[in-house]
């Protein structure tokens, strides 16, 4: 049982990190601030990659304590709580809930991306650069923004199907 609350501890830690990375893209979006929107997309790639592998080692482990308490493989956290020797359903109970609190959280932020707009003032951006040689930067600032929204809009989901299952 201490090994499966030690992995999720460490997954914990890791949707933790996925959420800074996530509301620093969402910052960098909304401020306006498009020059650092690629290496927040590369840290929160990074993020989620980490989040799978402690996805795969957490399920791994959470396999190997189901069976000791006799329950089906793919039992969910709650369920393993409710079996769980003392102190343990409890340890348990509080992974879960601080868990579904991170996940809430980034499931806010997921559906909440901005929507990407190639339209300002009502000229797309070629007629903005064909109109005055003057808006160049300012043309160029427009599209590195909308690279990035569409980068954030186009990554999908942040989070795997099965720790929300698992959450359940």
């Amino acid at each position: 049982m201490r090994a499966l609350s030690d992995f999720l501890w460490h997954e914990r830690d890791v949707l933790d990190l996925l959420l800074h990375r996530l509301e620093t893209e969402r910052a960098l979006l909304e401020t306006g601030r498009t020059r650092r929107l690629p290496r927040a997309a590369r840290e929160i790639d990074t993020a989620i990659e980490q989040l799978q592998n402690a996805e795969l080692a957490r399920a791994a482990e959470a396999a190997a304590a189901t069976q000791v308490l006799g329950l089906p493989a793919t039992a969910s956290l709650l369920t393993i709580a409710g079996t769980a020797p003392v102190p343990w359903g409890d340890i348990f109970l509080d992974h879960r809930a601080g868990m579904r609190k991170l996940v809430d959280q980034i499931i806010d932020l997921d559906h909440g991306r901005l929507t990407t707009t190639t339209e300002v003032g009502g000229m797309d951006m070629g007629t903005m650069a064909d109109a005055d040689a003057e808006l160049t930067e300012a043309v160029i600032e427009l599209e590195l923004d909308r690279l990035g929204r569409s980068a954030a809009d186009n990554r999908g989901a942040a989070l795997h199907p099965g720790l929300l299952e698992f959450l359940a």
